[in-house]
């Protein structure tokens, strides 16, 4: 009986602390291009749901997952709202479960709703790591959380052949005569800089491409996409002197705008530290819940992900994820494309009509109508 008890006990030990293994082996486990050079990154964007993540939500997730298979998966902040500890907790072990089933290696970055519970932004990646994120915090005195990057190697295992970067772009801006959203600090570019230098040094001093994923997005897709106005008027539009109107350029971007983009008001120099480093080839983001597109800015790709969360502010014209997919033999020339809640929703097979007393058939067929026909119909015209 003794024996029994023993090997009993042995077995609850091991079981109570299995998640902890599997952390440990997803978080080190190496990312490198597959046999045909591919890698597939998939982006879910804005859950922004507490600890009863809508089951909407998370089949839409498994059902993406199912479809395109994906090397690794990124939360691109706002991936939790919950405001305790413990129902925080309980809602990345629901949102990442979709991954782990499926034992996909997951990143996340952090957005500004994420941090807004009574807990250290520490705490809260301690969390992700006991289910098994490859997000770490490289410099524990950066500004901020999270801050890393993650290297994809080559095929053949031998080299560094991609990096992605992974930069926390904080929550609301602490100088409150400013205002607005956080931004990127001097410290977090540095080491961005210097860690890209590293990279280039190993690399027989040729530059590392890499994206960049970070929630909110840079002040400069103003000036890229948003007509300057002459004169300086009111807060919500004007960033270091310069005010913007708020309608977009149709013919500079693919995709549909349908909010304003919310940069912060105040430009650290991120984006002066891309240009200068070279290796950032295209920068995605967040935020914006119902905006779904891409723009060049300063020759780097800039793309915004809308939410994949059915309990967060969207629609079913844009809501969805993103895939990427590089190519070992032609970096640069990534393909990326949005996958719909729409598209999967009409996917035979589908459990998202009717989940939840969510919509039918039909009303997915008519979103993907209108979007197609009238809306990109509409904009294409510009293009």
């Amino acid at each position: 009986m003794k024996k029994l008890f023993c090997i009993l006990l042995s077995c609850l030990l091991c079981v109570a602390f299995l998640p902890l293994f599997a952390s440990a082996e997803t978080t080190n486990k190496s990312l490198q291009f597959n046999e045909n050079g591919e890698f597939r990154i998939v982006i879910f964007s804005d859950i922004q749901d507490n600890e009863d993540v809508e089951e909407s939500t998370l089949q839409l997730m498994r059902e993406t997952l199912d479809k395109y298979t994906a090397d690794l998966v990124i939360f691109l902040g706002d991936n939790s709202v919950d405001r305790s500890l413990d129902g925080y907790a309980k809602s990345v072990e629901a949102f990442t479960l979709p991954c782990r089933e499926r034992n996909i290696p997951h990143a996340f970055v952090f957005g500004n709703h994420d941090t807004e519970l009574d807990a250290t932004p520490e705490e809260l990646l301690d969390i992700y790591k006991q289910f098994g994120t490859m997000t770490y915090d490289a410099d524990p005195d950066l500004y901020g959380c999270g801050n890393c990057n993650i290297p994809i190697l080559s095929s053949d295992g031998t080299k560094t052949a991609f990096n992605l970067w992974l930069i926390d772009s904080g929550s609301a801006n602490p100088d409150k005569e400013t205002g607005g959203y956080d931004y990127v600090r001097e410290d977090q570019i540095e080491w961005y800089k210097t860690t890209a230098a590293k990279l280039k040094a190993e690399n027989g001093g040729e530059v590392v491409p890499a994206m960049l994923f970070q929630h909110i997005i840079m002040p400069e897709v103003y000036e890229t996409l948003y007509p300057k106005l002459p004169f300086t008027a009111g807060k919500d539009y004007t960033i270091e002197g310069k005010t913007y109107f708020p309608v977009p350029f149709f013919n500079r971007h693919a995709g549909i705008i349908l909010e304003p983009c919310s940069p912060p008001f105040v430009n650290g120099g991120e984006m002066d530290a891309l240009l200068e480093t070279g290796d950032v080839i295209a920068a995605f983001f967040g935020h914006d819940h119902v905006n779904d597109f891409v723009t060049d800015c300063y020759g780097i790709a800039f793309h915004n992900v809308p939410t994949v969360g059915c309990n967060a502010y969207s629609d079913a014209i844009s809501r969805g994820s993103g895939l990427i997919t590089l190519h070992e033999d032609d970096i640069e020339n990534y393909d990326y494309q949005m996958i719909y809640h729409f598209d999967m929703a009409l996917e035979e097979g589908s459990l998202l009509p009717g989940i939840e007393g969510r919509e039918s058939t039909f009303y997915y067929k008519l979103v993907k109508f209108f979007r197609q026909k009238i809306l990109d119909g509409f904009h294409n015209l510009f293009l």
